[in-house]
C-alpha cells in the first residue's frame, strides 16, 4: 500500500487528538443564511494566533470581514491564491485593508486549494471556494478537522504557496486521515490503488472528469463485481470531448448528471473510506495544478458521505 509520511524536516507536534467533521453545502432558495460559511467564521472569529488562507476563489464577504476583523485585533492572517484570481475585488480589499495576500506568481498551472488553517490547530479543506454560490447553489462538502498534526502539515504546504518555493513535499500521515499535495504526490496512482482494493462498493461524485486511468480503474472494478455508483456535474460531461462520461456509460457503469452544478470531487469505498479535496479528477489536477487531497479512513465519515451521496444520486438524472 501507498503511505506517505511527512518528510524528515517537518517537526510535527506530538500526537493529540483528532477530530473530524464533514459538513456539506445547504442548498437553498433566496435565504442564504445557516450555511457552512457561518462555521468558517465562528473559527476565525474565534482565532487568536494565526489564520492562513489558501483560496481560488472569493467572494464571500462574511469570511472577508471576519478576516479583516481578525487582522485588526492582531491575529496574523495571510493569503494565497491565483494570480489569475489575485486582482478580484475580495482580494483588493484584503490587501487594502493591510492584510498579506500573494498570488502563485504563475508557479503552477492553477493554485486551485481551498484550505484554510486556523490557530495551527484547525484545517478546513473541501470542495468549495468562498462564495455564495458554493455555499448555498452547489453541490460541496468540506471538512473540518482539529488536529495540531494535521495543521502543521497544511501549514508546512501553505508556506512553500507562499513563498513561491518550489518544494517536492507531497503531504503526510496522522492517524487514520492520509493528505497529498498535488502535483507532487502523484495523487491518481493512490486513487486507481483504492479503486483496485475495493471489494463491494464505489461511489463517486466529480465535476471535471477527463483522467482516463481512473477510468479505466473503475471499469474493472465493475468487472469484478464490485458495484460502482456515480454522479458527475453536467455542464462538465454532458456533450464534452475529453470527459469520461459517455465511456462510463458505455461500459455499464451506474452514472448520472447533477442536477445543479455538482462541485465535489469525492470517492467513497466500501462504505469506510473517503476521498475528498481540491483535486479535480483530470491529468491537469495530478501534474500540474496546486491541490490538495484527504484519504480518510472512517466509516462514521463515510456514512455521511454516502447519505450526501444518495442525495444528489436521488435527483440527478
Amino acid at each position: 500500500n501507498t503511505t506517505l509520511a511527512p518528510s524528515t524536516n517537518t517537526t510535527l507536534p506530538s500526537p493529540t487528538t483528532l477530530e473530524i467533521k464533514p459538513y456539506f453545502s445547504k442548498i437553498s432558495g433566496a435565504y442564504y443564511d445557516g450555511g457552512v460559511d457561518v462555521e468558517i467564521i465562528k473559527d476565525i472569529n474565534n482565532s487568536k494566533e494565526s489564520l492562513y488562507v489558501a483560496m481560488y476563489d472569493f467572494t464571500n464577504k462574511n469570511i472577508k470581514q471576519a478576516l479583516i476583523d481578525a487582522h485588526n485585533r492582531g491575529v496574523e492572517v495571510k493569503v494565497v491564491t491565483d494570480d489569475t484570481t489575485i486582482d478580484d475585488d475580495v482580494y483588493v480589499e484584503l490587501i487594502e485593508s493591510g492584510i498579506e495576500v500573494i498570488d502563485d506568481a504563475n508557479s503552477s498551472k492553477l493554485m486551485h486549494n481551498k484550505f484554510l488553517v486556523v490557530d495551527n490547530e484547525i484545517l478546513w479543506s473541501g470542495s468549495g471556494n468562498y462564495t455564495v454560490y458554493a455555499f448555498y447553489r452547489n453541490y460541496e462538502n468540506y471538512v473540518r478537522v482539529k488536529s495540531k498534526e494535521i495543521a502543521a502539515i497544511y501549514k508546512k504546504e501553505f508556506d512553500y504557496l507562499y513563498t513561491h518555493n518550489n518544494s517536492d513535499y507531497d503531504g503526510g500521515e496522522v492517524k487514520n486521515i492520509e493528505i497529498y499535495f498535488s502535483p507532487d504526490s502523484d495523487f491518481e496512482e493512490k486513487i486507481v490503488e483504492l479503486i483496485k482494493e475495493s471489494n463491494k462498493s464505489i461511489e463517486f461524485l466529480a465535476f471535471a472528469f477527463t483522467n482516463y486511468k481512473i477510468a479505466y480503474a473503475l471499469v474493472g472494478a465493475k468487472e469484478r463485481g464490485v458495484e460502482v455508483k456515480g454522479v458527475m456535474d453536467e455542464s462538465q460531461n454532458e456533450f464534452q470531448t475529453y470527459s469520461v462520461y459517455d465511456d462510463l456509460k458505455e461500459e455499464g457503469i451506474d452514472v448520472k448528471l447533477s442536477d445543479r452544478k455538482l462541485h465535489s470531487k469525492v470517492f467513497i469505498f466500501d462504505d469506510k473510506i473517503v476521498i475528498t479535496g481540491s483535486y479535480n479528477f483530470t491529468k491537469s489536477a495530478n501534474d500540474e495544478n496546486n491541490e490538495n487531497s484527504l484519504v480518510i479512513y472512517d466509516s462514521n465519515i463515510s456514512k455521511a458521505y454516502i447519505d450526501n451521496f444518495n442525495f444528489i444520486y436521488q435527483r440527478a438524472q
